[in-house]
């Protein structure tokens, strides 16, 4: 029963991507750990050919692996989703929903602002998943 509603709403995620980014409801499962999106300032999503898969966080879009048509991820201060290759990730000392602490910017001085005050670092996306072994 579970497959058969994250198959549902990944197939009315893809009806809504055309064009621009997918949509993410607030309480959609994560598609790696089944948690709910909680916070529009943590979800991203992944676009495999006409299907979407989402997360409640960067930290679970990093361990999936698979061939990616697109990343998508939220800024973290307007809660919008933005290609993933045009935003800067920060991984610092604060809460998300995974524990990570990795948090998306579309900014660079606001990425460079909260690694300032969580002693973090910010790099893009493509570095952190070569550093964590994935493509």
């Amino acid at each position: 029963m579970r497959n058969f509603l994250v198959s549902v709403l990944l197939a009315l995620f893809a009806c809504g991507c055309a064009g621009g980014p997918p949509k993410i409801a607030v309480g959609t499962p994560c598609t790696h750990c089944g948690m709910a999106v909680a916070e529009r300032r943590f979800a991203c999503a992944r676009q495999e050919g006409r299907a979407v898969r989402a997360y409640d966080s960067i930290e679970c879009l990093l361990t999936e692996d698979g061939e990616a048509d697109g990343d998508w991820l939220s800024d973290y201060d307007t809660r919008t989703l933005h290609p993933a290759d045009s935003m800067w990730v920060v991984r610092g000392s604060f809460p998300s929903p995974m524990g990570g602490g990795y948090a998306a910017f579309a900014d660079r001085r606001a990425a460079d602002e909260v690694a300032a005050r969580t002693n973090g670092s910010v790099a893009r996306l493509a570095e952190w998943q070569a550093e964590r072994g994935r493509p």
